[in-house]
C-alpha cells in the first residue's frame, strides 16, 4: 500500500497470521463478513464519525444493543476452539535404522497430522507437527549427515523435523499407537545386494517394533503401604517394597523403550490386594505378568549365606526350598489365599499356562545371569516351581522374580544399588524379548 504493507503468513501448520508494518501508528479496521476478512485503513473522517455515532447509539439505544469495539471482535475471532478430549502424549522415542518411533497414549490419525517441507542454504527439511504433549526434553537423534529433532515446538504442538543436506522423501508409519518417521531412501535398478540388505533389515525393525507395540506387559511391584515386605536391617530403613518398586519401574522404562506397552500394578508406595493385581492384569488384557520381589533368608543364622536371583512360575511346590520363598511372600494377604483357595484352583491347575510360564521364566532368568554377571559376581538361584497367590488367576504366562536376598549384608545393599537395577532392568527385558522371539 502508500503508506503501509500487509504480509499473511503460516505462522506454523494450523495459524495463519497477518502482521501490519508502518512508519507511524495508523487506524487498521478488520471486517468478518460473508467466509471473507477485509483489512483496510480507516479515514480519518470514519474515525470522527465513528465516535460520533458511538457516543449516540450508546446513550439512545436499549440495554440489550450493544456496539461492541473493533478489538472485541477480533479477539472472539480468535479464541481457540475448546478441546474436551484428552491431550495426546509422545511417551517416549525410540531409534531405530534411518528411523525414529513415537510412542503415543492413543491413536493418531493421517488428518491430525501436518507435513511441510523447507529449505535454507545447507539442509533440506521435513517438518511433521501434531497436537500432542512430548514427554520429557527435546530430543534429536543422528543418522550419519542427516538428523531428526523431536520437540515441544509450543503448550500444545508436538514438532519432528527431519533435516538432510540432500532432497529426501519422507518415510512416515502409522500403527497401533505408535509414528514411525524416517528418510526414505530411493532404491535404483542397479542397487547392490548390501542396498537390498539394508532396506530389509530396516523393514525386519519396523515389523519387529510394531509386533512389540501390541504386547501389553503388567509389571508388579510385591508388597506396598502397610505391607512393607522383607527387612534388610535392623534399622528397618531398607524395605522390600521399596526396592522392589524402584526396580518395577526401571524394568517398565527399559521395555518401553523396546517398543512395548507397560502397565503397573502400582507405581507409588500404596497396598494392593492379591487378588487385584492379576485381575487389574486380566482386564487390561495382558501378554505378560511380572511380578518383583526380593527374598530373605529365614533366620540371622542364614543371612550371611542366603543369596541369589531366582525366578519362579506357578505350579505346585516340588522344593522345600520353594515352599519357604511361597509362604514368604504370600503371608502378605491370609484373606486373598482363602479367596483363591475356594475359586481359583481351575486356573492353579491350568497346564498351558503353566508350560508358557516356564519357558518364560527360563529366558529370564538366563538373560538376568548373562547381563548381571558382566560385572558381579551372582549366584543363580534357578528356575523352579512354587504356589505365590499372587500368580494365581492370572490368564497369561506370569512369573515372579527374587531379585536377591534383601537379608544378605552384600546382596541386600547390591539390589538397593540404582546401577544394578538398571542392569537387572535390561537382562528381564533381554529375557521377555526372547520369550517373544521363540514363542510367536
Amino acid at each position: 500500500m502508500d503508506d503501509y504493507r500487509v504480509v499473511i503468513s503460516q505462522f506454523n501448520p494450523k495459524t495463519i497470521r497477518i502482521v501490519i508494518y508502518a512508519k507511524e501508528r495508523i487506524p487498521i479496521v478488520f471486517d468478518f463478513n460473508d467466509k471473507k476478512i477485509k483489512i483496510s485503513k480507516q479515514s480519518n473522517i470514519a474515525i470522527k464519525n465513528t465516535k460520533k455515532e458511538i457516543q449516540v447509539t450508546q446513550k439512545d439505544l436499549p440495554k440489550k444493543q450493544e456496539i461492541k469495539p473493533i478489538k472485541a471482535q477480533v479477539s472472539q475471532e480468535k479464541k481457540p476452539r475448546q478441546d474436551k478430549k484428552d491431550p495426546l502424549y509422545v511417551l517416549d522415542v525410540d531409534k531405530i535404522s534411518n528411523s525414529v518411533i513415537l510412542n503415543l497414549s492413543d491413536n493418531l490419525s493421517d488428518n491430525e497430522i501436518s507435513i511441510f517441507s523447507s529449505k535454507d542454504q545447507k539442509f533440506f527439511r521435513q517438518i511433521v507437527s501434531f497436537k500432542g504433549v512430548l514427554e520429557g526434553n527435546r530430543k534429536n537423534f543422528i543418522f550419519g549427515k542427516n538428523n531428526i529433532t523431536v520437540t515441544q515446538y509450543n503448550p500444545k504442538t508436538v514438532r519432528v523435523v527431519l533435516s538432510s543436506p540432500k532432497d529426501f522423501n519422507i518415510f512416515k508409519n502409522l500403527e497401533d499407537k505408535t509414528l514411525t518417521l524416517g528418510f526414505q531412501k530411493d532404491v535404483k535398478k542397479t542397487s547392490n545386494s548390501n542396498d537390498k540388505k539394508n532396506k530389509n533389515n530396516n523393514n525386519k525393525n519396523i515389523l519387529t517394533h510394531n509386533f512389540k507395540s501390541k504386547k501389553i506387559i503388567v509389571i508388579d511391584a510385591g508388597h506396598g503401604g502397610k505391607d512393607s515386605g522383607a527387612l534388610g536391617n535392623k534399622q528397618g530403613t531398607l524395605k522390600e517394597k521399596n526396592v522392589v518398586l524402584s526396580t518395577a519401574l526401571k524394568l517398565g522404562n527399559e521395555l518401553k523403550k523396546r517398543g512395548y506397552r507397560v502397565l503397573y500394578t502400582r507405581s507409588t508406595d500404596q497396598f494392593i490386594n492379591l487378588r487385584d493385581r492379576t485381575k487389574f492384569a486380566n482386564d487390561k488384557r495382558a501378554d505378560l505378568f511380572i511380578s518383583v520381589h526380593a527374598n530373605a533368608a529365614p533366620n540371622a543364622k542364614k543371612a550371611k549365606s542366603a543369596e541369589g536371583v531366582e525366578t519362579f512360575f506357578l505350579s505346585p511346590a516340588r522344593s522345600e526350598r520353594s515352599k519357604k520363598a511361597a509362604e514368604k511372600e504370600n503371608q502378605g494377604d491370609f484373606e486373598e489365599i482363602n479367596y483363591f483357595s475356594k475359586q481359583s484352583i481351575l486356573n492353579f491347575l491350568n497346564r498351558e499356562k503353566i508350560v508358557a510360564s516356564n519357558k518364560l521364566a527360563i529366558d529370564v532368568q538366563k538373560n538376568i545371569l548373562t547381563q548381571t554377571r558382566k560385572k558381579y559376581k551372582i549366584v543363580d538361584g534357578g528356575v523352579r516351581e512354587a504356589p505365590f497367590w499372587v500368580l494365581v488367576g492370572a490368564q497369561m504366562p506370569a512369573i515372579l522374580i527374587e531379585i536377591g536376598y534383601i537379608t544378605h549384608p552384600n546382596e541386600g545393599q547390591r539390589i538397593a544399588s540404582k546401577n544394578f537395577q538398571d542392569i537387572l532392568a535390561k537382562g528381564i527385558a533381554d529375557g521377555v524379548d526372547s520369550y517373544f522371539y521363540h514363542n510367536r
